[in-house]
């Protein structure tokens, strides 16, 4: 059976005007606190552990949802935990709606974007897609309470992952590339005379699989230390302070560095005579990392 052209073009005008108004009644009479309550409970469900709170939900013509000022906090009060992001917009994929989504996302210092495909008839959560911006590590009060040490930087990351709805993010798979710029970690004990360690530039390849995250071809530049290293964070579904650490590599102090590095000297010659670049075990946990220079 066929149609008159002006036929199709009828019933097609019919269906967008149909659509533009069901966008504007969305947009004049969108539930936002019923909505919003209804979040609130679903985050509580998924993470019991966590209160957490939004300051608005708002429709945001034509078709996206807009969360601002979303917070997470720990219900132990002595830790201090608080994840916020100042804004969330969620946008569905009209080719696929229910099942695509981007995500857009603004929090310390950065806007972030993520690729959401649910599928719900085999229970999977996909990423296709993840970038991070520039996201201020400074201003992540979780990194610094989970470590117990001043940690800055600007982190790049791009990557996708893929695992079960209802399951532990640990249990799916995923790959990407990590950056970071103008860097300094606080370290736990003093390294090389060293009791922080600046990174101008840094660069690590992870892939998550088998609760794992392997990290290959880490490389960082500074001003009195630049290396390379790989290995392994295990356990990286407990807390993130508990994740367990298997990393190896090699540093190379600066000439300056060895000169001032005062009863370390002696070592640090020796080994580079052996080697032309220091080799290093770390080991123990993010909380309670083990430093070790291999012989």
């Amino acid at each position: 059976m066929t149609f008159p052209k002006n036929t199709f073009w009828r019933w097609s005008l019919y269906a967008i005007y149909g659509l533009l108004l069901v966008m504007l009644f969305l947009y004049l009479r969108f539930p936002a606190q019923k909505f919003k309550t209804f979040c609130t409970r679903l985050i509580t469900l998924q993470l019991p552990n966590y209160e957490n709170s939004i300051t608005s939900l708002d429709y945001q013509f034509p078709l996206s949802l807009v969360a601002r000022n979303i917070q997470l906090q720990s219900k132990d009060k002595t830790v201090k935990e608080v994840f916020a992001i100042e804004q969330l917009t969620i946008k569905p994929d009209l080719a696929a709606p229910g099942k695509n989504f981007s995500l857009t996302i603004t929090a310390y210092g950065g806007t972030h974007h993520i690729a959401l495909v649910l599928d719900r008839a085999h229970n999977t959560c996909t990423l296709p897609t993840i970038e991070i911006n520039r996201l201020d590590l400074a201003k992540l009060p979780l990194l610094q309470t989970q470590t117990g040490r001043a940690i800055t930087g600007l982190l790049t990351a791009q990557g996708s992952y893929s695992g079960k709805t209802g399951q532990e993010i640990s249990q799916g798979t995923g790959q990407g590339s990590a950056h970071i710029e103008n860097g300094t970690c606080e370290l736990l004990y003093p390294i090389l005379s060293l009791n922080n360690i600046d990174i101008e530039k840094g660069e690590v390849f992870f892939k998550l699989e088998n609760k794992k995250m392997l990290l290959t071809k880490g490389t960082f530049n500074g001003k009195e230390l630049s290396g390379t290293f790989s290995g392994q964070m295990i356990s990286i579904n407990t807390s993130f302070a508990a994740i367990q650490l298997n990393l190896t590599g090699a540093l190379t102090p600066s000439p300056a560095l060895v000169k001032q590095s005062g009863q370390a000297q002696p070592l640090l010659l020796q080994l580079q005579q052996n080697h032309a670049a220091l080799p290093f075990h770390l080991k123990g946990t993010i909380a309670k990392p083990v430093f070790l220079f291999d012989s």
